[in-house]
């Protein structure tokens, strides 16, 4: 049986079409795959052939870059090579918008194509209708991107920006929160999934309560999409901004932001060009500035269609394989991680993601903190286990996040090299 006939008789690569094995067969891969006799891990494997990933790393880092699949980079590859021959740099951004929605459960009109979650983020902090005085609630958890656009927005303008402490309970967060606000407060912005120490926040009873006081609540969504399903509907948020470039394995340098038809009109476009205009000639217009009626009114200037057609792709190809059954193949290698690791704590450790809160990421402290960086070098250099430090609020800790070209036998090397190094600890 050659490689082709396996996936085709074995329906174990959804994403077959794009990529099969026989074009990644030098990567040393396609061969134990077809000799594998359990089918669930050949499918998982066929789904890690398709990633260019160095074979003998162990990449336990997506929480800050996810690697695209090799269909992604062709599709971006290709569409740059078009642009060039033809000149035509157009895009169909209301196509990515759907494909954008069906991942966050959102209308098209009421999504934005941005090139990161900070711009996402800035557009909301830099356009909201507030003024000196007016009060926007944070976490002790941000990330700078979460942050630092508020903290501008405070520097020129005079608002106030106050930084409410997280529990891993989600009853003492909410009451905090609710402690915090005053009639001031117009917004809370908070994470959905803390880059830190991995805490999924309580953003459903977190817009409840903001809309409650009569302010919004808007999130830095750089985390669950591509990893967990996203229902912002459901949630109830006024906006939510994320990313290509890490679960979802896009290319670097796209985003996308979510904003409901209300809130745009409390939003003013802050950096802005010719598409923004609903009118676009403006002598017709009399010179009269009338922006779109959807999100789109942020998105200005050139964009890369290339990045934008490997963000489409990325998106299609999660879909293939289904992103309920991705959200199950996260949270069985997380737990899988925390079950080896909890019993090396013997108080060397302490594990700061609450496993109520479980997802891809886990965040573990040190007892000697002063070593977490001398701990990730340990585990990269001799153990070739990629991993990030979070020196963020003063944690000094380390995290480990997993994702779907992941293998349990990846896993297993980890927990292997981590416990060789927690000797040194």
């Amino acid at each position: 049986m050659d490689r082709r006939s396996f996936l085709k008789l074995s329906a174990l690569a959804p994403a077959a079409a794009t990529i099969t094995l026989s074009s990644v067969s030098g990567k040393g891969y396609a061969d134990e795959i077809i000799n594998l006799s359990d089918p669930e891990k050949a499918y998982w494997a066929s789904i890690r052939s398709q990633f260019p990933i160095t074979k003998n790393l162990l990449f336990f880092n997506n929480g800050t870059m996810g690697p695209s699949p090799i269909a992604i980079t062709e599709a971006v590859t290709k569409q740059i090579e078009h642009v060039d021959a033809t000149g035509d740099y157009g895009f169909d951004h209301e196509k990515l918008n759907k494909s954008i929605g069906r991942v966050l459960n959102a209308s098209s009109d009421d999504i934005a194509t941005t090139h990161n979650v900070s711009e996402g983020i800035s557009i909301i902090a830099s356009g909201l209708r507030i003024q000196a005085g007016d009060e926007v609630l944070l976490t002790n958890q941000e990330h700078g991107g979460g942050a630092v656009p508020w903290l501008t927005r405070a520097k020129r303008d005079g608002i106030v920006v106050k930084f409410v402490e997280i529990d891993p309970s989600d009853d003492i967060t909410l009451e905090r929160f609710e402690k915090a606000m005053t009639k001031r407060t117009k917004i809370i912005a908070v994470p959905h999934l803390t880059c830190t120490m991995g805490y999924l926040l309580p953003v459903k009873r977190l817009a409840q309560l903001a809309h409650l006081k009569g302010a919004y609540l808007f999130i830095d969504g750089a985390h669950p999409p591509g990893m967990l399903q996203v229902d912002v509907k459901d949630i109830g948020c006024d906006a939510y901004a994320s990313c290509g470039h890490k679960w979802l394995l896009g290319p670097k340098g796209t985003g996308f932001l979510y904003i409901t038809k209300e809130f745009r009109e409390q939003v003013m476009p802050t950096w802005s060009g010719a598409e923004a205009d609903k009118h676009w000639d403006y002598n017709a217009s009399n010179g009269n500035l009338e922006f779109l009626p959807t999100a789109s009114r942020y998105r200005f200037a050139t964009q890369s269609s290339s990045l934008y057609t490997g963000l489409q792709a990325a998106i299609e190809w999660q879909e293939k394989i289904g992103f309920a059954k991705i959200e199950n193949r996260v949270l069985e290698l997380t737990k899988q991680l925390r079950t080896g690791l909890l019993p090396l704590a013997d108080g060397k450790f302490e594990m700061l993601t609450p496993s109520h809160m479980m997802s891809g990421v886990t965040t573990i402290k040190l007892n000697n903190s002063k070593r977490y960086i001398d701990f990730a070098h340990e585990l990269e250099n001799k153990y070739k286990i990629r991993t990030r430090i979070v020196p963020e609020n003063g944690l000094e800790a380390n995290r480990f996040s997993v994702h779907i070209y992941t293998s349990k036998d990846d896993v297993e090397k980890f927990i292997e090299g981590f416990t060789q190094c927690l000797k040194s600890v």
